[in-house]
């Protein structure tokens, strides 16, 4: 009976003991080497690497050739070029627009309107080579003060001897007491001295259509000083009448009749000059 007691103390102390080494064995790290077991989820040790890869570079955009041959462009398509900024550069528009001159009104009021601005030698340029340019052409290029008075002389004197192309039309430009001004249409032209009119006014010339060189000249009233008026007659058929015997004459409603102006001819630009003191309609005639 002891010898059982004993036996089976014996088994429970070794059965303990086993559990012990049991539970030990589950406590301990796993050993290292190839055949380790892994845990779920490893401990990594972040790596500092300071190489980065370069981005490559975007490619750059291939420049637009634009053509230059004659009609390459439909009016649209100058519209878009004018307006498209600022991909296309102010000498690459130019020379397109020379290239298709002679150019629309509605594509040379869209130049006259560009922004950024072209210089003034380059809208010189283009409105010549455009020439006979329209009524409301002239009038846009006076009234946004974008040309020197050099380069804008330029142009509306070139428009002399085209009178067919502004017959009935009338170019109209603001014009103050203090600084008076000058305004041009078909190669007529008005210069108000300072102080000249009676209040700041609405100049304008107005082409007749009528068989003669005929030119409705404004405001209506008198000036406080003489008014500079030219008019051209360059290309007009004379019918063998001598230049030096051309003279202005004004219309005179009371009596309807022509009143003698006089005049300077200037027989190299083709026009006459003479100082007046009142506007209405004035005439090319002879002595």
């Amino acid at each position: 009976m002891r010898r059982q007691i004993s036996f089976r103390k014996c088994s429970y102390t070794l059965g303990l003991f086993a559990l012990a080494l049991f539970v030990a064995s589950c406590s301990e790290e796993p050993a290292s080497g190839p055949f380790s077991p892994m845990s779920s989820v490893e401990k990594k040790t972040p790596i500092h690497n300071t190489i980065r890869p370069v981005p490559r570079k975007s490619d750059a955009p291939a420049p637009v050739r634009h053509s230059l041959a004659k009609g390459a462009y439909t009016d649209l398509q100058l519209l878009a070029l004018i307006n498209q900024q600022p991909a296309l550069s102010t000498g690459d528009l130019k020379a397109i627009l020379l290239s298709e001159s002679p150019l629309s009104s509605e594509v040379l009021l869209a130049v006259l309107k560009r922004n950024p601005k072209m210089s003034t030698g380059d809208l010189k340029a283009i409105l010549l080579a455009s020439t006979p340019i329209a009524s409301e052409v002239q009038e846009a290029a006076q009234n946004t003060n974008l040309m020197s008075s050099g380069d804008l002389q330029t142009v509306m004197e070139a428009q002399a001897g085209f009178g067919s192309q502004f017959l009935g039309k009338t170019v109209s430009k603001w014009t103050t007491k203090k600084d008076g001004g000058t305004i041009w249409h078909g190669g007529h032209k008005i210069i108000f001295p300072k102080d000249a009119l009676a209040q700041d006014a609405t100049a304008s010339i107005a082409i007749s259509s009528s068989d003669y060189v005929q030119v409705d000249f404004g405001p209506d009233g008198w000036f406080n000083k003489e008014v500079t008026v030219i008019i051209s007659y360059k290309n007009v058929d004379l019918n063998g009448v001598n230049e030096s015997s051309l003279t202005l004459a004004w219309f005179d409603e009371t009596t309807g009749q022509w009143i003698e102006v006089g005049g300077t001819v200037d027989t190299k630009k083709k026009w006459i000059t003479a100082k007046v003191w009142h506007f209405t309609q004035y005439t090319l005639s002879t002595k």
